[in-house]
């Protein structure tokens, strides 16, 4: 196992005992190993000391005058910057409550004086091991954390990819019906009137041979904003590919006479208010059903598709 130990000059300790004796005493122990050591002569000065640069390690004595060290170490716990600070108490008290009060305000360890150097050192060692080891296992914890979270944002882009398509943002086919399946079982189980929607642009592949496959491009995208703008954000709509697209719309009643309607002015105003070099222009077909057990999703559509082409023919017979 390696060791995960900062090495000692990397080390900050700072001891707070009142007493300069044991203060020197602390400071040459743990100097000896390499340790950087800050004193404090009292609680005021530990706290100030640190929340200026929080230090790896305290060792802190109990009684001092104004404040004794179980106040000092209830300031240090309740602070962002100190609350993580190990502390080891040091105290001449030996009592199993003076003991146990310390381990109550979040002390990690207690050495009695008069101290053993080879104690002091190893409760010291131990401490800061623990420390590393901990603050290892956060990191550990925070990469995977962030791993996790990376991975889970690849992934939604990749379905978000493959559900989506590419010219208009819409739902592409696998989208569709990923989505409608999964909203068709819940209207049929409560029997709610929906219908289906086929749409096709006229005259695209005309526009792509004489104008171009950009201006085609242009003429899908802006079906596709015309379709977001008339639908509502609970209705799937999707691009099936080429000029075909398909919309799924649950509705309060059987009224569905101004669904069409709406969307045929909706596409006069936008002729209206664009000089392009074509007029935007649809066939669309509805099928519309109380959805049951024996309503089927894609009969929906394939009658939907029928409808759209009656629409389609009935159109050019009108222009001839």
């Amino acid at each position: 196992m390696p060791n995960l130990l900062k090495s000692a000059s990397e080390t900050n300790i700072l001891i707070v005992d009142d007493t300069p004796d044991n203060l020197r005493l602390l400071a040459k122990i743990l100097e000896s190993q390499g340790y950087i050591i800050r004193k404090s002569l009292n609680g005021r000065m530990a706290l100030q000391a640190a929340s200026r640069h929080p230090p790896d390690l305290i060792l802190l004595d109990i009684n001092m005058p104004e404040m004794n060290g179980y106040e000092v170490c209830q300031r240090l716990k309740i602070s962002k910057i100190t609350d993580q600070i190990p502390i080891i108490f040091i105290s001449a008290l030996d009592q199993i409550n003076d003991k146990l009060q310390a381990f109550e305000l979040g002390g990690q360890d207690y050495i009695t004086k008069p101290f053993e150097e080879v104690e002091v050192l190893m409760r010291v060692k131990n401490q800061l091991l623990i420390k590393q080891q901990y603050q290892q296992l956060l990191e550990q914890n925070q990469r995977l954390e962030d791993e996790i979270k990376q991975r889970l944002k690849a992934e939604a882009e990749v379905r978000e990819l493959s559900l989506t398509d590419e010219l208009t943002g819409l739902n592409n086919r696998r989208g569709f019906f990923w989505q409608a399946n999964q909203q068709f079982k819940i209207l049929q189980r409560i029997q709610m009137f929906c219908c289906v929607l086929f749409v096709d642009i006229d005259g695209l592949k005309q526009i792509n041979d004489s104008l171009g496959h950009e201006v085609g491009d242009r003429m899908i995208l802006d079906t596709a904003q015309l379709l977001k703008q008339t639908f509502r954000d609970s209705d799937i709509i999707a691009r099936l590919g080429g000029d075909e697209f398909v919309i799924l719309v649950h509705v309060q009643s059987r009224n569905t006479d101004e669904i069409y309607p709406r969307l045929q002015a909706n596409i006069n105003r936008f002729n209206q208010e664009h000089n392009y070099p074509y007029q935007l222009s649809i066939s669309v077909g509805v099928s519309q059903s109380v959805l049951n057990e024996n309503v089927s999703l894609e009969q929906l559509i394939e009658e939907a598709d029928q409808l759209m082409y009656e629409d389609k023919r009935a159109k050019r017979l009108v222009d001839h």
